[in-house]
């Protein structure tokens, strides 16, 4: 096993990178689930959004309009994502599902043959794990990735750019236009190269070690209930039905699961039927699965790549040790990004180093996505403008002031999101730095949280004593805090 910070160099585990911590030779057992892209939010995410919907809704349309000619033209493009090594092939990576002829054939004469497409029932790529045969968690990953490999090009140039990886002009797997909604032939692109080829770095925030949506959690959980009342209702007369404990004061009615699965059928077909005769449960099952889930943790993510879990103490003490002045800001920048991406884990993502703003006359040192499924962030969310988290990192010896603060507030707005950090070394009048920040959410700017050294050391000591007593890690109390003077609360 080689992982790609060590194969290039970058001196950093899993839990500080916000991308999988690859195998650059063999495949890492996670898959992109569409369903974390269609529950988060974000300006990458966003494009990723459009490329599948405008793909999918392409497909269904051919599909039903029985154009075999235009399915042909959507499906055969669909490459083996080898660039990825995400899977579980065995031995050297080489994709899993897509990418031959056959493999077309089979992919195409399922999806003409699905009921839930002819129906209507179906109506999101995530959905097609449900009810067409042959698309299971490889498969819909595969599939996936081919549909955002422009955004995952523009993800690991822009990872790649912040840590120093070599790259070189490859020529990429087709990509979709969303606008053409065509795919466009392979093109060049300065991407790292791995022993066997070009490689894709994949945001840890869309990864699962299984997709969300499952067909037998479907069926047991929406449809099956459905069933199981009609035959309690007809009683003992149902062939499904026996009296449990006659006789007793405990006697009750109880349904043989098993045969009557066994009856109604759990194949695709058979399952997008039962939908069809309860469309109830599909519309519970959704109505279930429109908020986004926690995604994988430091430690679940680390285990599946083989990578350690560091101590977040020791990343912070890189920071500490980094000599305060202009000398130190790069190191000062990576080293912050690499804590606050580990502390963060699962809630934070997506992440975006020295993004340019308004046509590139401004620039935010780091930007995340929120991803977050619980916790402060999640809270946040639903409450505040804060699809996209700015942090500002300044390594100065003095407390950071006005500049400082208007400088990130400039970067907040309602589109972008309007809350941001401002992270330095040290604050050594508080009280000013907290009326500063006071003064830019009561002049509407936004949401400005300073931190210092201290600060977040008080953070990952919050972080590693929830998970020493078995609560959750992503709470962050002082950020609540400090949120809370923002907005009034003593």
């Amino acid at each position: 096993m080689q992982r790609f910070s060590d194969y290039f160099n970058l001196g950093l585990t899993q839990s500080s990178l916000d991308f999988v911590n690859i195998d650059v030779r063999e495949d890492s057992p996670v898959y992109i689930d569409p369903h974390a892209i269609r529950t988060q939010q974000g300006e990458w995410i966003a494009s990723c959004q459009v490329s599948i919907t405008t793909y999918f809704d392409s497909l269904l349309d051919a599909v039903r309009k029985g154009d075999s000619a235009r399915v042909r033209e959507l499906i055969v493009p669909l490459s083996e994502p080898n660039e990825t090594h995400l899977g579980e092939s065995e031995g050297k990576s080489r994709g899993r599902s897509l990418g031959s002829e056959k493999k077309a054939r089979e992919l195409i004469a399922a999806l003409q043959r699905s009921r839930a497409i002819k129906s209507g029932l179906l109506a999101d790529l995530e959905e097609s794990i449900l009810f067409v045969d042959g698309i299971g968690v490889d498969i819909l990953s595969d599939i996936t990735t081919c549909l955002i490999r422009t955004e995952l090009i523009v993800y690991t140039k822009n990872q790649c750019e912040f840590h120093g990886v070599k790259t070189e002009l490859q020529i990429s797997d087709p990509t979709w236009d969303v606008t053409a909604r065509a795919w466009l032939p392979g093109a060049e692109h300065d991407l790292p190269r791995g022993p066997d080829g070009a490689l894709l770095l994949v945001p840890r925030s869309i990864v699962r070690i299984k997709p969300e949506l499952d067909k037998d959690k479907f069926f047991r959980n929406y449809i099956r209930p459905f069933y199981v009342d009609s035959e309690l209702r007809k009683g003992v007369a149902s062939e499904f039905v026996k009296l449990v404990a006659a006789g007793k004061p405990n006697a009750h009615l109880k349904v043989k699961l098993g045969e009557l699965e066994g009856h109604l059928g759990t194949s695709k077909a058979a399952i997008a039927k039962h939908a069809e005769v309860y469309p109830e449960g599909m519309e519970n099952y959704r109505a279930n699965n429109t908020e986004p889930k926690v995604g994988l943790d430091n430690a679940q993510l680390s285990e599946r790549v083989g990578d350690e879990v560091p101590d977040l103490n020791e990343l912070l003490d890189t920071v500490r040790a980094i000599q305060p002045g202009r000398a130190g800001a790069t190191p000062y920048h990576r080293a912050v990004a690499a804590l606050l991406t580990a502390v963060f884990a699962a809630s934070l993502g997506n992440e975006r180093l020295e993004t340019p703003q308004h046509g590139g006359l401004k620039r935010i040192d780091i930007t995340y996505d929120n991803v977050a499924g619980d916790g402060f962030f999640r809270w946040l969310s639903l409450n505040y403008p804060s699809a996209v988290i700015a942090v500002e990192c300044k390594n100065y010896e003095e407390d950071p002031g006005n500049p400082e603060v208007d400088q990130i507030a400039m970067r907040l707005g309602p589109s972008q999101g309007k809350v941001g950090f401002l992270v330095a070394r040290s604050i050594g009048d508080r009280a000013r730095m907290d009326a500063r920040c006071r003064n830019v959410s009561a002049d509407q700017h936004g949401f400005v949280i300073a931190l210092d050294d201290e600060d977040l050391q008080q953070i990952v000591n919050d972080v590693q004593e929830a998970l020493d007593s078995g609560r959750n890690p992503r709470e962050f109390p002082l950020l609540r805090t400090r949120f809370g003077h923002l907005i009034g609360q003593r």
